[in-house]
């Protein structure tokens, strides 16, 4: 019965990975309340990055990257790195399905925004 549960966890997470859709940057930087505790999907150029702490307050992950589209950059961290089964190179072009996670000040304007990849993808050059 483990086996089923575990395929059906999985079938659920696609279906909500693919109900939300694919994104550029740009989209999600304009969409963050639509986006904000929701998997999606985002597709670009890898540039690699240190781990860094945010100027404010915390980090979002340990080992991190620059995703850039046509419409922007964004600051990826990698949730279990140690699945990764290709590592990531400079100028890679990736889809990337992640979980979005915005923190607010308390005016309510959005101070941090935490991308944390749960799968990612090598595309084709």
């Amino acid at each position: 019965m483990e086996p089923v549960r575990v395929g059906l966890l999985a079938v659920l997470l696609m279906v909500t990975t693919e109900a939300w859709g694919q994104m550029s940057i740009g989209s999600l930087r304009s969409s963050l309340d639509f986006s904000n505790l929701k998997l999606v999907t985002l597709q670009g150029i890898v540039h690699l990055s240190r781990s860094r702490q945010n100027e404010l307050g915390g980090e979002c992950g340990n080992t991190t990257f620059t995703l850039q589209d046509d419409t922007g950059s964004i600051d990826v961290a990698i949730r279990r790195s140690n699945r990764l089964i290709e590592p990531l190179r400079e100028g890679d072009r990736v889809q990337v399905t992640a979980k979005i996670e915005v923190f607010r000040n308390r005016e309510n304007t959005p101070v941090r925004i935490c991308v944390q990849a749960t799968a990612i993808q090598h595309l084709g050059q």
